[in-house]
């Protein structure tokens, strides 16, 4: 792989927490020869009972903003953070009707190593399996 290239690796989980359905990712990027420092994200993006529960944490510790957005509702909520982790509950009467890939859920990260990048999943009903994450150095 030539040097400052990306590896990308994922591992999607289902954790059984009281029924509890959670996308666990983890990104590890080779930044070069001399370099092996690894990011490691968990992201969890769940529906229960009229609210959405998002957590963000970067084990790595390198992570200086995030700026979080739940598209597809009438008013797109957007949230930004200057912590390697976090948990934000946000009101969602229930299901959309078109499915929750209308509500991907985004985040903008700025990571002191690793730079820009950006992370996408969906919400999941509690009990469902987690959603696909997806990661994009930009």
């Amino acid at each position: 792989m030539p040097q400052g290239a990306a590896m990308v690796r994922l591992i999607g989980m289902a954790a059984a927490a009281g029924g509890m359905a959670v996308a666990v990712a983890v990104l590890g990027w080779t930044l070069g020869p001399d370099t092996d420092e690894p990011g490691h994200f968990e992201i969890s993006a769940t529906h229960d009972d009229g609210m959405i529960h998002i957590s963000f944490r970067d084990d790595s510790g390198g992570t200086e903003t995030v700026a979080m957005e739940i598209l597809g509702m009438a008013e797109t909520f957007r949230r930004t953070y200057e912590s390697d982790s976090f948990e934000e509950t946000v009101r969602f009467p229930g299901p959309p009707r078109y499915g929750w890939g209308a509500h991907p859920v985004i985040f903008e990260v700025t990571h002191g190593t690793l730079g820009e990048m950006r992370i996408k999943t969906e919400i999941r009903d509690i009990g469902q399996p987690p959603a696909d994450v997806i990661f994009e150095r930009r």
